[in-house]
């Protein structure tokens, strides 16, 4: 996204720019300071707030939270005003303010947000994590190829010097039948008696672990539902984390379009992906500018819900329709660690309540961000502090309940958490499915 001002507009408008592009009033915050001390990887966005309620936006562009921040919107959980500094930052870093050639030049006051922009920036990693569905298409389409090509010898140090993806970080490995294929050959296990959901199929779903969308398929159509894939692009949330928010916004254009006429006829549209699924719902009516459009975008975010929103409804209605075998008190001691952003907008004590209700003894893990937050953990340059935010009490939980299985909604999560553990962590989905008789 680029955003042209001129003289005038940067000594008076900026900051009304970033609170219109942010959706955020940076006066509500009155320094509380609760965001700071929950902050998983010890930045501070409390400081960056006060710069801009100073009006010293140069100030806030040159602290290290603006451009360390990954956006596990801990901060906006934590706010007790509703402010989500995460936007902010986030925002900050995608306003690009150019001088009338184009270029910004030291001394007109449009220097500095380029100069900031540039020594933060890596293009081609940038544009391969945004991009990530095509990646992982093509993945794919050459398996086993393309696993080998990322683990051969030398392939990590080629990857850290060129994309700056740190050498001890692998990408998840990429299957030859992708989940789209697997559901157009599978033979539905319900009747479908009590209508259609849309399952809301994300990238890591179709082409990294299709498991977890036979699971949710499986599981839905023995509740009784006809499934049906949803008709979807990427969602677009890899794009909006490294800021190429008009990108994202097409995307969004695209989905709203797609899947308003089903949403209107008040059909769910389910996804397994908290920070996929919870874009249709927090972002969409905010990045689509047209009116009718927008409105739309409402009806769809009104229907979207997650897995364990959807079933979790069912059951505090009587109507889950799933009959869970009685535990045998093997594996049924379960650690469930929250996502950041279902945390932030949603509700993650649903995931624990449907695996009690399953037969296993689930508890969840008092931690924060577990420190990947999306493709952040990949980046060389914040490893080590994505290890120290799991380090602060994920990890050590996991370690000292050895005997308990790891579930996770999110597929960052269970990445970060097998990444530095060694333990296996499963999708709630995955394990409800289990417990099915």
């Amino acid at each position: 996204m680029t955003v042209l001002l001129s003289e005038r507009a940067w000594e008076g408008d900026l900051l009304r720019t970033l609170e219109e592009r942010s959706g955020q009033n940076v006066y509500a915050c009155y320094q509380c300071g609760k965001c700071t001390a929950g902050c998983p990887f010890s930045l501070a966005p409390q400081q960056v707030l006060r710069f801009l309620q100073l009006q010293q936006v140069e100030h806030a562009l040159g602290h290290g939270t603006t451009w360390d921040c990954a956006s596990c919107l801990t901060c906006a959980s934590a706010c007790p005003k509703g402010v989500s500094p995460a936007r902010i930052h986030r925002t900050l870093r995608t306003l690009h303010v150019a001088a009338a050639n184009g270029h910004g030049q030291a001394g007109n006051g449009h220097g500095s947000l380029d100069r900031y922009a540039r020594a933060h920036a890596h293009p081609l990693r940038t544009a391969l994590f945004a991009n990530i569905h095509r990646l992982s298409r093509l993945g794919s389409a050459l398996a086993p190829l393309s696993n080998w090509a990322l683990n051969v010898p030398g392939a990590k140090l080629v990857a850290e010097r060129v994309l700056g993806i740190h050498r001890k970080r692998s990408l998840p490995a990429f299957v030859r039948q992708t989940f789209p294929e697997w559901f157009r050959g599978h033979a539905p296990v319900g009747d479908g008696r009590r209508g259609t959901v849309l399952l809301f199929h994300d990238t890591f779903m179709d082409y990294n672990y299709p498991r977890t969308g036979v699971a949710a398929t499986e599981l839905l159509e023995k509740a009784g539902f006809r499934v049906e894939l949803a008709d979807m692009v990427c969602c677009g949330r890899p794009m909006i984390s490294k800021g190429l928010v008009a990108q994202a916004a097409a995307q969004a254009r695209t989905n709203v379009t797609r899947l308003y006429e089903r949403a209107r006829e008040s059909v769910y549209i389910v996804g397994c992906e908290p920070s996929c699924l919870l874009t249709l719902r927090d972002e969409y009516p905010e990045l689509v500018d047209e009116p009718e459009l927008r409105e739309k975008a409402r009806v769809v975010a009104r229907q979207a819900v997650l897995i364990d929103e959807f079933l979790g409804m069912l059951d505090a209605k009587g109507e889950l329709g799933l009959d869970f075998r009685k535990p045998d008190g093997e594996g049924t001691e379960v650690l469930f660690h929250g996502h950041c952003h279902q945390k932030a907008l949603a509700a993650p004590a649903r995931s624990v309540e449907l695996l009690r209700r399953a037969g296993y003894r689930a508890e969840m893990v008092d931690a924060g961000c577990c420190g990947m937050a999306g493709a952040f953990g990949y980046e060389k340059e914040h490893y080590e502090a994505s290890r120290a935010a799991g380090e602060r009490a994920l990890f050590p939980a996991l370690r000292d309940r050895a005997d308990a299985r790891v579930a996770v909604m999110g597929t960052s999560c269970r990445q970060q958490v097998e990444h530095f553990t060694g333990r296996q962590a499963r999708h709630v989905v995955e394990l409800l499915r289990e417990a099915v008789r």
